[in-house]
């Protein structure tokens, strides 16, 4: 069962004053927090100012009143009247005013050897008199005493007759002053040291303040929230992969995607990229400074298709930003859209090439020339025959056949001679291992069929079969590949055809991704009259 909480609306009403009484601003709270701070310094500073006040009382009252006290205890009047038994105490009152006159003090007693007052300054003769030590010790004391509910400093000294015997003692007592009194002696040193300390304080928070605005491009604490909110959302809620590097080389941003798409850790942060063992492609790939278009790189069987871009502050290169797309499973649907993109084409060719083999048979029925006719015909499907026959001589699997058939007769409506090659062997396949090999052949040979005509007549096919790996290998008598740009042929959008062609820079690029994914490899070099490209293709793992 859920649970509810009440929450009281006393409660809500101070959070809410609270929240409205905190500082919104980083240079308020820096002041807020100093002030606090302050405050506390303040408070221990005055505790141990009270504290020092009443130890300085105590040393410096300590030692007059023990004077007074023993000066009283030794004079001839009180040594008198405690030794004779006949206490005049309107003569021990009379010496005990004129002490308490000369040395300040606040209240004093004299008591006999029983420890009862026999006079004092406040008080009736008999009362007990303050503890201090017993009378009977015979020494002096000084220390704290509680009178009339305060705590006193008092000092005793004890009376002694004319044999050196104890007859009484003579106890004076000073109250401490009060705590207002201390802290008010010791306001001129407070307020000193709470105005310096303000003003220190104010300056360092406002040079704080200023030093963290500029680091944080000027934005309060709320906002600075609100967008690493926003970045956490953002980078954890879309599917692509998203890495940040600064100028050093070092990861400053990997969401879980690219996380997961590269092998990262989730410590990569703070880490330099060279590090973690990233494939050559991709790490040099996210630590070049310049924006990129869209590049795709095999990973693993993975197709991941890589975007980069700068990231400028005021005008300043801070990083980049480097986004994945994984396009594995588009590139399985391209691949066999490719395919059956080629085998339509090829199609529409022969149906253009048929109609007008057709228009001829009719032509010849209706010239009447009977005989002429079913020789064309039968040179026609001779001349089917042999190129069915010259193909599924070392070609069983029937798809690949098939379409190596349509791309004969496609060449040769171009005036291109397409033959494959005595070499060739391949054996029947695994539906998706034809499907990749259907796609990488297509391409391969619509490239050179791009790339002979005007410039040669002839394009060749070798296929051969060996360790559950075709190898396709199309040659053309084309002008060539550039060799600076030999690399290039297979980057997603590098092209050799016009800026407008249809399809410009995607066929080979796609032929690599299906390579690399079922483990193999393509390459392009240049033969003795043109291009020859070889293509490695795996089953898909």
């Amino acid at each position: 069962m859920a649970q509810v909480t009440l929450v009281d609306a006393t409660e809500v009403s101070v959070i809410s004053v609270w929240q409205r009484a905190v500082p919104r601003t980083i240079a308020g709270q820096f002041l807020l927090l100093q002030t606090v701070v302050l405050g506390m310094v303040l408070a221990a500073v005055a505790l141990i100012t009270v504290q020092q006040s009443t130890e300085d009382f105590r040393a410096t009252r300590g030692t007059r009143v023990l004077a007074v006290a023993e000066n009283l205890g030794s004079t001839g009047l009180v040594r008198a009247q405690l030794t004779d038994g006949g206490i005049d105490t309107w003569a021990l009152r009379a010496e005990i005013a004129r002490a308490t006159s000369l040395s300040g003090a606040q209240q004093v007693y004299v008591v006999d050897s029983s420890g009862a007052t026999v006079a004092s300054s406040e008080g009736n003769p008999g009362d007990p008199a303050p503890s201090g030590i017993p009378v009977r010790l015979g020494r002096s004391w000084t220390g704290d005493v509680t009178l009339d509910g305060r705590t006193s400093l008092a000092a005793q000294a004890p009376v002694l007759d004319d044999r050196g015997r104890v007859v009484g003692a003579v106890l004076v007592a000073e109250a401490y002053p009060s705590l207002w009194s201390r802290l008010a002696g010791a306001a001129p040193d407070l307020l000193l040291f709470l105005g310096v300390a303000a003003l220190l304080g104010m300056l360092g928070s406002l040079a704080i303040s200023r030093l963290i605005r500029r680091q944080t491009r000027g934005l309060e604490p709320s906002a600075i929230a609100g967008l690493a909110d926003h970045q956490e959302a953002l980078l954890r809620g879309i599917h692509e992969g998203v890495v940040g590097v600064n100028p050093a080389g070092q990861f400053t941003v990997v969401n879980d995607t690219a996380g997961e798409l590269l092998d990262l850790s989730t410590d990569a942060v703070g880490t330099p990229v060279a590090g973690h063992g990233l494939p050559c492609a991709i790490e040099d790939f996210v630590l070049r400074p310049d924006d990129s278009s869209s590049t795709l790189i095999v990973l693993e069987g993975r197709a991941l298709v890589l975007n980069r871009r700068r990231a400028l502050d005021r005008g300043r290169f801070v990083g980049t930003v480097t986004t994945f797309v994984d396009r594995s499973d588009l590139m399985a649907l391209e691949s066999q859209v490719a395919a059956q993109t080629s085998i339509t084409e090829t199609l529409r060719a022969q149906t253009h090439e048929f109609d007008n083999r057709l228009h001829t048979v009719s032509g010849l029925l209706q010239l009447g020339e009977y005989a002429d006719a079913v020789a064309f015909v039968d040179e026609l499907s001779r001349q089917r025959s042999e190129i069915s026959s010259a193909v599924t001589r070392v070609v069983a699997d029937p798809r690949v056949a098939a379409l190596l058939v349509a791309k004969t007769s496609a060449a040769a409506e171009a005036g291109i001679e397409l033959h494959v090659e005595p070499e060739t062997r391949l054996p029947r396949l695994p539906a998706e291992h034809a499907a990749d090999v259907l796609t990488v052949l297509g391409n391969l040979v619509d490239n050179a069929l791009d790339a002979t005509r005007g410039h040669g007549r002839e394009i060749s096919v070798r296929m051969t079969y060996a360790d559950g790996r075709a190898t396709v290998r199309v040659a053309d008598t084309g002008p060539g590949i550039d060799p600076e740009h030999l690399s290039d042929v297979f980057v997603r959008g590098w092209s050799t055809k016009p800026a407008d062609a249809t399809g410009r820079g995607v066929g080979l690029a796609l032929v690599q991704a299906i390579c690399q994914r079922g483990g193999g490899s393509v390459e392009a070099t240049n033969g003795d009259h043109g291009a020859v490209l070889t293509a490695v293709v795996g089953a898909s793992r």
